[in-house]
């Protein structure tokens, strides 16, 4: 066998010796990576429950009622409260276009009067 063979296979040898270690601790690195990404889903997973309850122990109309009453001072409704369609005009006045207010008909009528009067 000649040296030139023999340093070959050395190197080859030495090369797969140091691809193997590589590998081992590529791999060990890698199961702590997962080990990590495991426990940040199982963190998740519990700060999901967490929140769903939360959300349904809020979700609840006495919760709510409470919550308004106390925090907001906020109380149901009372029947002098409320208003039918029909009664709006009467409570809250006659619709506009929102661009001009609403004009008095019997203030037209007395602008041209003055305007007369005025020369």
């Amino acid at each position: 066998m000649s040296r030139r063979a023999f340093f070959f296979g050395l190197l080859v040898a030495a090369l797969l010796v140091f691809s193997l270690y590589r590998a081992k601790y590529g791999a060990r690195d890698t199961a702590a990576e997962l080990m990590a990404v495991e426990a940040q889903i199982e963190q998740a997973q519990k700060e999901k429950a967490l929140l769903e309850t939360e959300l349904a122990h809020m979700s609840r109309r006495d919760w709510i009622e409470e919550y308004a009453r106390k925090e907001l001072g906020m109380a149901p409704p009372k029947a002098d409260q409320m208003a039918y369609e029909d009664d709006l005009d009467d409570v809250v006045g006659p619709p506009t276009d929102g661009l001009a207010p609403a004009v008095d008909p019997q203030a037209e009528e007395a602008v041209p009067e003055a305007a007369e009067a005025a020369p």
